[in-house]
């Protein structure tokens, strides 16, 4: 006799299982992209370069640089591998404008990669917030360390002058409250902020 199958009707688990299943699915398309596509354009590159010298390479150099852009856009390459190279590497994109100071471990245990991606994602729309306000911060100081009590990510904003308003209502923004809640759920954890006269900071705790 056929039962029909249990229905899942807590939220927290049907997010937990889908965000896992798409960043799995992400990290598989990107490796697919770098292991395959990229290795079968670099050996096109190759074969130009002997044949035709660097004037055919072009488009084809072009066209590596965009796949690897998208590789990597679609999942770090160390999203499975460790945190603290993830955030290194993703931070590699931001403008030297944004002064940064980092402070992270050589040694972290291993993440789900469903955080590290929303993590990577915090950082990206927080790069984007900075550089479209009207003054970019004196300093951004990004700590991750991992405490008897669990683990902490920082992100403090340090500006000469007074916090711009742009970024005292980033709290109340749709892309960002969701990627936050989203990362609260997953990870039970808790994402909170602080902000004095100069001074803007996140904190994330799992």
């Amino acid at each position: 006799m056929t039962q029909p199958s249990h229905p899942i009707t807590d939220p927290a688990q049907l997010l937990r299982w889908w965000h896992w299943h798409q960043a799995q699915w992400l990290t598989c398309e990107a490796d697919r992209i770098r292991n395959g596509l990229l290795q079968d354009l670099f050996a096109v590159r190759r074969q130009l370069e002997l044949q035709s010298g660097e004037n055919g390479l072009g488009t084809v150099e072009q066209l590596y640089a965009d796949l690897d852009a998208l590789g990597n856009r679609l999942s770090s390459p160390y999203a499975q591998e460790s945190l603290p190279l993830a955030i290194q590497h993703a931070l590699q994109d931001w403008p030297p404008a944004l002064a940064l100071k980092l402070n992270l471990p050589t040694d972290w245990p291993d993440e789900p990669t469903e955080h590290i991606s929303l993590l990577l994602l915090g950082l990206d729309h927080l790069r984007y917030t900075l550089m479209a306000q009207a003054s970019l911060p004196q300093s951004i100081c990004i700590c991750l360390v991992e405490q008897t009590t669990g683990k902490q990510l920082t992100l403090d904003v340090t500006y000469g002058d007074a916090v711009p308003p742009g970024l005292l209502t980033l709290w109340e923004a749709e892309d960002w409250l969701y990627p936050v809640a989203t990362f609260e759920v997953l990870s039970q954890g808790r994402v909170s902020y602080r902000c004095e006269s100069n001074t803007l900071e996140w904190i994330f705790d799992w």
